[in-house]
C-alpha cells in the first residue's frame, strides 16, 4: 500500500471524527450566542459590562421561569389572558398562532404536531421527497379540486424548520413506518442517518 494511499485513509478517517465535532461546536456555539445576546443589554445595564455567559443563563432561567409559571393555574390564566390580548390584533395574531403551532409541531411531533412519514412525487416522477402530515387539507381545497387532499410539510435537509407546505391528493400519498422522529433525524443528517432496519 503507497505512502499516498495510507495518508488518504488517514484524511478521511480524520474527517469522519473531525466534522461531526466541529458541526456539533457550531451548532452549541450558534445556540449560545442567540441565547447570550438576548438578554446582553440588561447585563450591561445592571453589569456595567458584557459578562459572556450571563445572558444565556438569564435567558435560560426566563424560559424556565415561564414554563414554571404556565404550568400553575395562575400562570395558565396569565398565559390565556396575553394570548387572548395577542389575537385581537390582528398582523400579531397571524405571526403569534402560526409560530406556535409550528413550534409545537417540532417541539412536541408526537402529540400536537405531525402525524406520520410520507413520501410524496417531487419534483418529478420517479422522484421521491420525505414529508410529514400535518391534517387533514384545507375544505376550501378539497372542494375546489374534488379530491380528499392532505397537508404535507416537506422538510428542508439539514434544517426541518423550513421547508413547505403541500396539499397532495391522499391517493398520491405513500405512507412509512418510520417514526417521525427517525424521520426528523434523517432530514437532519441529510440522508446520512444508518438504516437499522435494512
Amino acid at each position: 500500500m503507497s505512502l499516498v494511499h495510507n495518508l488518504r485513509n488517514i484524511f478521511l478517517t480524520g474527517l469522519v471524527v473531525f466534522v461531526p465535532l466541529v458541526a456539533t461546536a457550531y451548532v452549541l456555539w450558534f445556540g449560545f450566542s442567540i441565547l447570550d445576546n438576548f438578554m446582553r443589554p440588561v447585563v450591561e445595564e445592571v453589569a456595567g459590562r458584557y459578562v459572556p455567559g450571563v445572558g444565556m443563563l438569564m435567558t435560560l432561567l426566563l424560559i424556565l421561569s415561564a414554563g414554571a409559571l404556565a404550568r400553575m393555574a395562575l400562570g395558565r390564566r396569565l398565559v390565556m389572558m396575553v394570548e387572548q390580548a395577542i389575537m385581537r390584533v390582528p398582523l400579531a395574531k397571524t405571526v403569534y398562532s402560526t409560530v406556535k403551532q409550528a413550534s409545537e409541531a417540532v417541539i412536541d411531533s408526537s402529540r400536537k404536531g405531525f402525524k406520520g412519514v410520507v413520501l410524496v412525487e417531487y419534483p418529478r416522477r420517479g422522484c421521491y421527497v420525505l414529508g410529514f402530515t400535518t391534517g387533514a387539507g384545507v375544505q376550501e381545497a378539497r372542494e375546489v379540486t374534488g379530491k380528499p387532499l392532505i397537508n404535507i410539510f416537506i422538510p428542508t435537509a439539514p434544517n426541518p424548520t423550513s421547508g413547505m407546505m403541500v396539499m397532495v391528493p391522499e391517493e398520491e400519498i405513500i405512507p412509512l413506518r418510520m417514526s417521525v422522529e427517525d424521520g426528523l433525524k434523517l432530514v437532519i443528517s441529510g440522508g446520512f442517518m444508518k438504516d437499522d432496519s435494512a
